[in-house]
């Protein structure tokens, strides 16, 4: 009996070796509980121009919020997130601040990494992807030749979009009283980098009247270089005015968001 007694206790023994937390690199990363949170992966950057020039730029701001992050008998010295664009790191201080804000300013799918590391060295890391996509907003007023909307598509040369959508309105602009007032006949053509057309559309437009043009294509390759929106006339003695919206979207393949709810809070506590 006693055998059996101290045979059980060796296969117990046995179970339980290797539970210490030792990472596979030689660091005990498993004292680090990673508990991270942020409300979004996914954003816009958003364009407008007008009459040909850039006149705003609104870029995405993530959150990252450390506060939960803790570790066992070596203390917290650092957290960080690797955006993942080409940018080096973004670090703070454990101790100041447990809050991390990452801004992009183009569109693109990243691989983000996020962690934090001890006094003693260990680091806990986890990766994520984040997916920004770009909006252009484009406005030409009072125009008989309308300028070229250039669509970037490629992000950091290795990657494009997944399409480009494509809303665009022309509106005749109405001649005093209606007189002398004519229609105009207006042709959209969504081309790629190299010139090739991805999609077009046209519509008569009587004097004082509007028509919307919406077209789609994709996928962008990484080396097509930029896209062009291009809006031609068959006059150019009509003046008319072009507001178009581009949407440059990226395949929705963002991790999931993982905001602290108050469900959350109970997990955390038990």
């Amino acid at each position: 009996m006693r055998n059996g007694v101290l045979l059980a206790l060796l296969m117990l023994s046995a179970s339980l070796a290797g539970c210490t937390g030792a990472s596979d690199d030689g660091g005990d990363a498993e004292v680090v509980d990673l508990k991270v949170y942020y409300d979004e992966t996914v954003g816009v950057v958003e364009q407008t121009w007008r009459n040909g020039q850039q006149t705003g730029s609104q870029s995405v701001t993530l959150t990252f919020d450390f506060a939960r992050v803790t570790s066992t008998d070596d203390p917290l010295v650092a957290f960080f997130v690797l955006p993942g664009d080409g940018r080096d790191e973004i670090v703070t201080d454990a101790n100041q601040t447990a809050s991390i804000e990452v801004e992009y300013a183009t569109h693109g799918l990243y691989a983000l990494t996020y962690g934090a590391r001890t006094e003693s060295g260990v680091e806990a890391s986890e990766e994520i992807t984040v997916r920004i996509d770009l909006r252009i907003d484009w406005q030409d007023t009072g125009t008989t030749n309308p300028d070229d909307a250039s669509i970037r598509v490629m992000t950091d040369g290795t990657q494009g979009a997944e399409r480009v959508e494509v809303s665009s309105t022309v509106a005749n602009i109405g001649n005093v009283g209606g007189i002398l007032g004519r229609a105009v006949s207006a042709t959209w053509e969504l081309l790629d980098g190299s010139d090739g057309l991805r999609a077009t559309g046209t519509a008569q437009i009587a004097d004082g009247q509007e028509e919307t043009w919406e077209g789609s294509s994709g996928p962008a390759e990484a080396d097509d270089g930029d896209w062009v929106l291009r809006i031609t006339l068959d006059t150019d003695d009509e003046q008319v005015t072009v507001t178009s919206i581009i949407d440059v979207l990226h395949a929705e393949a963002e991790s999931p968001a993982r905001p602290f709810t108050s469900e959350q809070s109970e997990v955390d506590e038990i």
